[in-house]
């Protein structure tokens, strides 16, 4: 009978159990530091702990791992902030739970918002297309009939641009988290948590979006006072 193939010790043979989502796991975390051109093959076999033919075997191609962070590890992320509101009559309302899940969410997943910033946000992005085309079009768009009728009918601000507001929720959300060793170093940053910045994000959308106050006008004099 032929001996079985020797392995190098410490690593694992193909076919163990989680073995895939290791390697998954690795690959986003580096993805979201280096960025996807700049991660090569060895160093997510290095983060898994596995070979780098182990990485081929599970995915051999590059295309076929990025297919996986966007459908395995983003979607997954985003559906599960947006279902929450999906009957919410209250616009308002609607946004605010929006933002404070995403913000809880990509603070519980510290590689979320730098993947986001880098490949998604970025116009050369990697995943930008994966996560446009499957699911995050597909998200904002249906949003923007209720705002439009939220703003039409005096319920949001009236300067309000249908198309943007997601866009600029997400710029208010995700960005400050992806750029946390920026403002960590501004006086008083530090003491800034998970709390204080689902508080500062909801002030502002509350503010911002609440519906614009009448213009004071000259008073009409009644016929009386003529």
């Amino acid at each position: 009978h032929p001996k079985p193939a020797r392995r190098s010790p410490g690593r694992p043979a193909a076919g163990q159990p989680g073995q895939r989502e290791r390697i998954l796991d690795a690959a986003t975390e580096l993805f979201s530091r280096q960025g996807v051109a700049g991660t090569p093959v060895k160093s997510i076999a290095a983060q898994a702990g596995v070979t780098p033919a182990l990485v081929h075997y599970y995915f051999s191609d590059r295309e076929l791992m990025l297919d996986a962070v966007a459908d395995e590890k983003l979607q997954p992320l985003v559906a599960g902030v947006f279902a929450a509101d999906a009957g919410e009559a209250d616009p308002m309302a609607m946004l605010i739970g929006i933002a404070g899940r995403l913000i809880r969410t990509a603070s519980a997943t510290p590689w979320f918002p730098g993947l986001w910033i880098r490949e998604v946000a970025s116009g050369d992005g990697a995943l930008r297309e994966r996560v446009l085309d499957r699911f995050a079009l597909q998200r904002a768009g249906a949003l923007r009939g209720p705002l439009a009728a939220a703003i039409a009918g005096g319920k949001l601000n009236a300067q309000l641009e249908p198309a943007l507001v997601m866009p600029s929720l997400i710029g208010l959300t995700l960005l400050p988290l992806a750029t946390t060793h920026i403002w960590r170093r501004l006086p008083g940053a530090e003491t800034v948590d998970t709390d204080t910045l689902v508080r500062h994000v909801c002030a502002l959308l509350t503010h911002g979006l609440s519906p614009a106050a009448p213009k004071a006008g000259k008073r009409k004099e009644s016929p009386e006072s003529a």
